[in-house]
């Protein structure tokens, strides 16, 4: 699976981060697939990462999409616990390191927004108009933002049409049409 802008494939690094990747729950607009497939690729370039998600779906897709190829530079939280999340991160030695997905934002409290708004390398993802935080993110400074749909809380200049399952990008090194 191949990552684009503008129909150009490119490869996420650590200076691309944090990012923030929005999507309205549940209206199938490619964010969350687009999320899970995100992580398999920094799994495959070498990362280390942890996954975390509200939604079983999620990591069965992203269990799917590694085909059998676990090791330790993986960590699945095996739910969607909050408090749960909260104490795994505590326990993990090379947190620093690792890149992390909090994929349904909108479903956590600022609870967790506090303990990973300054990990250097996390992931936001989700429903940021529906999300107890949002304006806390909305105000953050992201590397990489993409918008699989346009948020409320965010000003955006020069929107584009977002065919389904493709979202906007704008970061220092990327802006246009990202897809898969």
């Amino acid at each position: 699976m191949k990552i684009s802008v503008n129909d150009e494939e490119i490869v996420f690094k650590k200076d691309d981060f944090p990012m923030l990747i929005n999507g309205k729950a549940f209206t199938q607009s490619g964010a969350s697939f687009f999320s899970v497939s995100l992580m398999t690729k920094f799994f495959e370039n070498g990362e280390k990462i942890v996954f975390f998600t509200a939604l079983p779906p999620a990591k069965e897709l992203f269990k799917e999409q590694l085909n059998g190829r676990m090791n330790e530079n993986i960590i699945i939280i095996p739910t969607g616990d909050e408090e749960n999340f909260i104490k795994e991160l505590d326990t993990i030695k090379d947190l620093e390191e690792r890149i992390v997905l909090f994929k349904n934002i909108e479903d956590y409290s600022d609870k967790l927004f506090d303990k990973l708004k300054d990990h250097k390398y996390t992931i936001f993802s989700g429903d940021i108009d529906k999300c107890e935080f949002g304006e806390q993110l909305a105000k953050m400074d992201f590397k990489t933002k993409i918008f699989f749909s346009y948020p409320e809380k965010i000003e955006i200049n020069n929107k584009i049409e977002l065919p389904k399952y493709k979202g906007m990008i704008i970061s220092p090194k990327y802006n246009g049409m990202i897809s898969l």
